[in-house]
């Protein structure tokens, strides 16, 4: 029988050292690739060289819990693989709406990607990766529209 105040309700299990890791791999992996170098993140962490970040994007040993965390500043989304393991995404306490006609477009190109994505009836997985590497960047912006609707209606 589940608790109803236990925090991971969707189903998700507790994760193993090794599953952590991975899933951390995974997501710091995407970061610094996107950053163009692990030293680029490693600074943006507030660290002064790549061994946290080598260690994380490997899987070889986990960095400390703060390093970890740190990432946050280096890619907002650095811990979405890892949170999504346990059936949760980060979303930022505060965002901003930021420029609606550069989100709008954004998402509207994302939303190109997906109708051609399903030309053929399906979207495979090289598909969906696309179009979520298209939508990622705005999902800030997203939240913050829905954040600020919330709040004009007195639910935030």
């Amino acid at each position: 029988m589940q608790r109803s105040n236990q925090v991971c309700r969707s189903g998700a299990e507790p994760k193993s050292k090794s599953d952590f890791q991975r899933l951390l791999a995974m997501g710091w992996t995407r970061v610094w690739a996107g950053m163009g170098t692990k030293l680029r993140m490693a600074e943006a962490m507030g660290e002064r060289d790549i061994n946290a970040v080598d260690r994380g994007a490997s899987a070889t040993n986990l960095p400390e819990a703060h390093k970890v965390f740190n990432s946050l500043c280096a890619d907002s989304t650095a811990l979405d693989e890892v949170l999504q393991g346990y059936g949760f995404r980060l979303v930022p306490i505060t965002a901003e709406a930021a420029n609606d006609l550069t989100t709008a477009a954004g998402v509207i190109n994302a939303m190109g990607e997906l109708v051609r994505a399903l030309d053929d009836g399906k979207r495979d997985h090289n598909e969906t990766l696309a179009v979520a590497a298209m939508l990622r960047p705005y999902m800030p912006a997203l939240m913050g529209i829905l954040g600020e609707a919330d709040g004009l209606r007195g639910a935030a």
